[in-house]
This record gives structure tokens, sequence and C-alpha cells, in this order.
């Protein structure tokens, strides 16, 4: 995709974008992941890759975007063809296939110094009894009306303002919290990518990540729940600063373990009202002296939730039987939003004194899904009339 970008930009001093450069640019990508489809002259894998992408950036299902496309095949052929290429006996293999799409958009600066990752859970709400099915969801709190998701784990940067997300993993029931934090690292030292800090949520705090970290020397703030009525890890949340204190989990148990924590004490206001709220950061190998400050860069990891956020935009509606297919729709909603990013970063930069900028204005995701929204319904003649069967009743 690299090479696209250039050829974009050769031509013109002052580079443009169309709708088309955008729909070539994703199809290149996930033509590409397709390589035992057949073919046919009335559905190819361009064909199919446009239908996935439509109902992506539409948010909608695969049979009703063919029905809303005039000389798009059925959705029963297009799912048809969807199962016969994706096999969930080749569910790693096609998770390293999406990795490295997701890697051919990275920009070169993120090599030039350690960067700061957040790694975090994504659920996709599942809802049946299919035994298939629950073999590859994992079991969860309740929420949205079910206690079954499917689960993908992603390490995420955010570089000067403009996030990237570097893996993503399929998550099944025999991964522990410690093999996903191995495998994603695991990917991003393979990239040779150097690490500065690795921001976690609430769901990685136990003992195996945390001796693993203390062990392998990685600097990391894990966010902490805040436990009991009286004991637990609320009798830390006292006084009227923050502080630093040694804590140890699960006193008096073969499962006990001690870590550094940050006690901060701030503020949230909510209808009008000013009142005291507490935080818990697992601190390893971070060197600061104020506990605020480990607040203050814990704060940057949010821009994973908005990425999370952005991603349900491009997400397909299924109710597929196949596992494999759902994970391929949450891959395939990664790489729209990965495309998105770098093209945002390479079209809409503002020159300026100390370094160029991103207009984000300049390529929101709502643009960026109607313009391929809008190519694949011209190319497919989008329906535009019914047809009634009868002369109607009058009222």
């Amino acid at each position: 995709m690299k090479s696209t970008l250039k050829k974009l930009s050769q031509y013109a001093a002052w580079p443009s974008l169309t709708d088309r450069d955008v729909h070539r640019l994703i199809s290149e990508q996930l033509t590409t992941l397709f390589p035992t489809m057949p073919t046919g002259d009335k559905c190819n894998v361009q064909t199919v890759s446009d239908i996935v992408v439509k109902a992506s950036v539409d948010g909608a299902a695969i049979e009703g975007t063919c029905n809303d496309l005039n000389t798009a095949p059925t959705g029963l052929t297009v799912r048809t063809y969807l199962n016969e290429a994706l096999s969930v006996t080749e569910l790693t293999a096609w998770q390293c296939a999406v990795n490295v799409r997701l890697h051919e958009s990275l920009p070169d600066r993120l090599w030039h110094a350690p960067l700061a990752l957040a790694i975090d859970l994504h659920d996709e709400p599942f809802y049946g009894k299919d035994p298939l099915l629950q073999a590859y969801a994992c079991r969860s709190e309740a929420k949205a009306g079910t206690t079954w998701f499917y689960r993908v784990a992603t390490v995420y940067v955010l570089h000067k303002g403009v996030p990237f997300t570097l893996g993503v993993l399929f998550v099944l029931r025999e991964h522990t919290k410690l093999s996903m934090l191995q495998s994603l690292l695991g990917l991003v030292t393979s990239l040779g990518l150097r690490i500065q800090c690795l921001y976690m949520d609430k769901g990685f705090c136990g003992r195996a990540v945390v001796e693993y970290l203390e062990t392998a020397d990685y600097p990391a703030i894990i966010a902490c729940s805040i436990r009991g009525k009286r004991g637990g890890t609320r009798a830390l949340c006292h006084g009227r600063k923050s502080y630093w204190t040694d804590y140890t989990f699960s006193a008096g148990t073969p499962e006990a373990y001690t870590a550094r924590l940050a006690v901060v004490r701030t503020y949230e206001t909510k209808r009008g009202k000013r009142t005291a709220v507490w935080l818990l950061y697992v601190v390893i190998h971070v060197k600061v002296q104020d506990p605020n400050t480990i607040r203050a860069r814990y704060r940057s990891r949010f821009g994973v939730e908005g990425s999370y956020r952005c991603m349900r935009q491009t997400h397909a509606k299924t109710t597929s039987r196949n596992p494999m297919l759902r994970f391929f729709l949450l891959g395939v909603s990664f790489l729209i939003l990965n495309l998105w990013v770098t093209l945002r970063w390479h079209f809409c930069q503002i020159p300026r004194r100390g370094g160029r900028k991103v207009n984000k204005k300049g390529y929101e995701l709502q643009r960026h899904r109607k313009f391929l929204s809008r190519v694949i319904a011209q190319l497919y003649d989008a329906v535009g009339v019914i047809q009634a069967q009868a002369v109607p009743l009058q009222p």
C-alpha cells in the first residue's frame, strides 16, 4: 500500500485523494486475504471484497447490502463464498495475514523513538446457543444483554496524536491474560519497534502479568480496581493527597504478590457538584516521583477507547454460525480504520513551525465511510426505485 500512496502523490505538488483511490487501496488489502476463494463470472474475489466493505462501513448485514445493489450477487452466494474461504482451522494463519496488512501502512517515524503502547480487549456481543460458536466465544460480565462475547486483543500506539493499531489477536478460551500479552509483545518486537511504556486496563492486573513484566523489565502502568467495602484496595483510599505505597494482593493466600501502587486523589464534577475520586495504578519500572504524573500519562491511553468506538462504526452485522467469519469481520473493521488514519495523516498535514500537524476535520471517519460506500454503490447500481406489483388500492 505504501507504493500506492507514493503513486498518488508523485504527479502533483499538492496531492489529492478521491473516493476511487480509497476504494482501490482497501481492495488491494482485502483481495489478498482470499487465496482459496473460487472465481466466477457473477461473483469473484473483488465482488466479495466490495460487498464486505460496504456492509462494514454501513454497519449493515451482507444480505441487506446485496439486496440494496441491483447488479450484486445474492447474499446467499456471497456468504457461501465466504464460508468456503474462511475455515476456522486456519484462524491463526488468517490472523497473521491481517496483521501483515496492518503493518503495511505504518509510518517510518514509528521506528525513530521508543513508543508508548496501549494493550486492551474488545468484546463483540454474541447471542446464541450454538455449541460451535460458543467454543470460540469467551464468557464475561453481563453486558448488552449477554455474557458471551467474541473477543479481540489489540496493541495500539498513539504517536503525536495519530493512532495506529499495530496488531490484533483473536482471543479464544484457552488464552490467558499472560499469553495474550506475550503474543502482542512478540508481535511488536518482531517489527523492531522499541517500547517506552505499556498501558493496560484493569483486566490485566493480576499476579502472572505483574511478575512477568517485572522479570522482563518492561515499564508498565496498569489500572487497578478498587474492591472491598472497607478493606481490600478500598482501604488505601484515604487522606487528602495522592501517595505511593506497596500493596500485597490476596494477602494470606498462595496467590499473594506485592506491587508498587500509585494512589491518586483527583476530582470530578457531576451535576455541578465537585467530588473527590480515587484511582489506583500498578506501576512497574517507571521512575516518577509524583503519583499524579502516573494518572496524566495513563490518560493518553484513552485514545484506544476512541479507536474502539470508531471500530464499531466500521463493523458489519452478522448472525453467521461460522466463527471464522465473525473474526474476519472484526479484522476487516480494523483494516478500514487503519487505512483511514494513514490517509488522514498523508493528505491532511498542515505546515507550521516546529513540525506539521494533522487537520483531523479534513478527513473524518464519516467521510472515509461515505467515500467507500458511494463508490461501491455506483459500481453495482444501488437500488433507487421499486416497482409496484399491482395498482395500489385507494384508502
